[in-house]
Order: structure tokens, then C-alpha cells, then sequence
């Protein structure tokens, strides 16, 4: 006879968390107080300094995760950081891929990326151009304009017909440009990443990073990643604030190029885990199964590159 006292759980890739060692590498913002992430979710004083597979399994129990995609924390040392990441992955039954840091400007970038394509678990690369003009503790690059450098560009075609996703985080303002590159770049898979991270809630804000958006959303070399929703919309979020939001991504890019992440550990420090799926799984209702299998699981195995679990079982 067949149990149905409890419901299924249901099976997400998580498109994004981190995953950190302290002790094992350095991170600036357990060294000294960094104004700009307290900008952003406030006193983190709470933040473990370890953060490690079991500690995210604890915190992910309400789903099946049948995958991880892990980003860089910023570490002082990216390549360590990744290779830390890559022993991590070969020793766990956890399918994960990992997203690690660049710099397209950077002298050593071609070394970096082969030191990259090294860790067979590194599918994806990001750098972080967030800049908020009206706000210097929002202003995460050093300086606004590396969208529309010769150079940087130069920098950025080197991902051309390679295996790595290119992840660039910037600010709703910054959209306009960041289509640019994307259409000039076919050849190269665009992550948005952070909702394309609005700073404008309001009515008309809304509007201009919905518009920005869907143009960005008709390049198909992109997907968009919905996390780190306490970073945009405060600590105390509501899921009647977010909903319009998120509908709007997954209306634009349709749900086979959408995905969900947590954004663990840092979502602990507002509502958590279970209550921010909670809250996507009430937005997506409406959708079918199979969509949403897509929102929550698909499309970041297929665009990352996450391994099926029965496969890494029988490696």
C-alpha cells in the first residue's frame, strides 16, 4: 500500500548558493567589516564562517535537491577558491557544477580560464559589475563603465565557443548595456543573474526594468537566474511584493530558461530557505508540472551542466 500522509517533496536544482571554508580560504568580509554587503542584507555578523555541503542540506530538507550550482564568495584567492571547490565536487554524490570569478581585464585572464577548464566541475564564470550610481556603498566594480570597453570586450571573447556560461551581475540601470554585449556575443551564454537586479521598485521602475528586460529575453544565448530576492527586495520580503516580478522573468524567457536559487547561506539571514520555496512554488501555481520541473530543476542541470544523480552514483 502506498503512503500518502506525506507530500512528495519536490526536486529542485539549486541554481544558486555558496559554499566556503574560512579556514581553508581567505574571504574579506569575515577579515574586517564590508560596508557594501551591509548595504545589502545589513548585519551579517550572523553568517557562519564555514558553510559546507552538510550544513546546506540541513537547511535545504524541505526539497529533494537532486543538484547544486555553487558561486565564487569572493575569495582572495579565486583559482584556490576553485580548486577547493573541485575536490569538493569529486568527493561528493551531490551532482554540482561551479561558477568561478573573473576579471575580463585582467593581464592573467587566458591563464585563469585554462586553469578553469582544468576543473571539469567549473561550467560557468562570472564577474561582478553591479554599480549604482546614487548609492557608492552599491558599487560592487571599479568603475561604471566596463559594459562598453574595447578591451574588456576583447577580454570577454575569449569565452567564444568554449564550455563556460557567462555570468554578469549588474544593476537595473545597467540592462541597456548589457544587452549590447549579449547581442554582439551570440556565440557566448549570457547568465542574468539576480533578477537582473531592479533598484527601482517602483511603478515606473517596474516598468523600465520589465522592457529592458524582455529585450534582453529575445536574445536566446540567455537565461535568467531568480535568487538573492532578500538583496533587492529587503530582509522582511513579502511573496505579494516578489510575485510580479518573478511572473514577469518566467513570462519573458518562458520557463525553459528561468531558474530558482536560494542564494544559502546568505537567505538565512532573512526568512530562509523553506519559506523562500515556499514562496516560489505559490508564484508558479498557475504553471503545469512540466514547467514547472523547468523553473525548479531543468533548466539550470541542462545549462550548467549539472550531472544527473544516477550517473555521478555509478562514476
Amino acid at each position: 500500500m502506498t503512503d500518502h500522509s506525506k507530500p512528495r517533496r519536490r526536486a529542485i536544482v539549486d541554481a544558486h548558493l555558496h559554499l566556503y571554508d574560512s579556514h581553508a580560504n581567505a574571504f574579506a568580509i569575515f577579515e574586517q567589516r564590508q560596508p557594501g554587503l551591509e548595504a545589502l542584507v545589513g548585519d551579517y555578523a550572523a553568517l557562519p564562517r564555514t558553510y559546507l555541503l552538510d550544513a546546506y542540506l540541513r537547511d535545504s530538507a524541505s526539497r529533494d535537491v537532486e543538484g547544486i550550482v555553487w558561486h565564487e564568495f569572493i575569495s582572495r584567492d579565486a583559482d584556490r577558491e576553485m580548486a577547493w571547490g573541485q575536490q569538493l565536487a569529486s568527493a561528493s554524490q551531490l551532482p554540482m557544477a561551479l561558477v568561478g570569478l573573473v576579471d575580463f581585464l585582467d593581464p592573467g585572464l587566458m591563464e585563469r580560464l585554462e586553469f578553469y577548464g582544468s576543473l571539469p566541475a567549473v561550467t560557468g564564470v562570472r564577474q561582478h559589475l553591479g554599480w549604482d550610481e546614487n548609492n557608492p556603498l552599491r558599487c560592487f566594480a571599479t568603475r561604471p563603465d566596463f559594459l562598453s570597453d574595447g578591451k574588456w570586450r576583447e577580454g570577454l571573447k575569449r569565452l567564444r565557443h568554449g564550455r563556460l556560461r557567462c555570468g554578469l551581475e549588474v544593476f537595473s540601470p545597467q540592462l541597456p548595456d548589457l544587452l549590447d554585449v549579449v547581442r554582439q556575443f551570440p556565440d557566448i551564454g549570457f547568465t542574468v543573474a539576480v533578477m537582473g537586479w531592479p533598484t527601482d521598485l517602483s511603478a515606473e521602475g517596474y516598468r523600465r526594468w520589465r522592457s529592458d528586460l524582455t529585450a534582453i529575453a529575445r536574445c536566446h544565448n540567455t537565461v535568467v537566474s531568480i535568487s538573492a530576492v532578500e538583496c533587492i527586495f529587503g530582509m522582511s520580503w513579502r511573496p505579494e511584493q516578489v510575485k510580479p516580478w518573478v511572473l514577469s522573468m518566467v513570462e519573458a524567457f518562458g520557463p525553459g530558461r528561468a531558474m530558482f536559487g536560494s542564494h544559502l547561506p546568505i537567505t538565512g539571514l532573512s526568512h530562509g530557505f523553506g519559506p523562500l520555496y515556499d514562496g516560489y512554488e505559490a508564484i508558479l501555481a498557475g504553471f503545469s508540472e512540466d514547467e514547472k520541473n523547468q523553473v525548479f530543476r531543468r533548466t539550470a542541470m541542462q545549462w550548467f551542466g549539472v550531472p544527473k544523480r544516477e550517473l555521478l552514483s555509478e562514476a
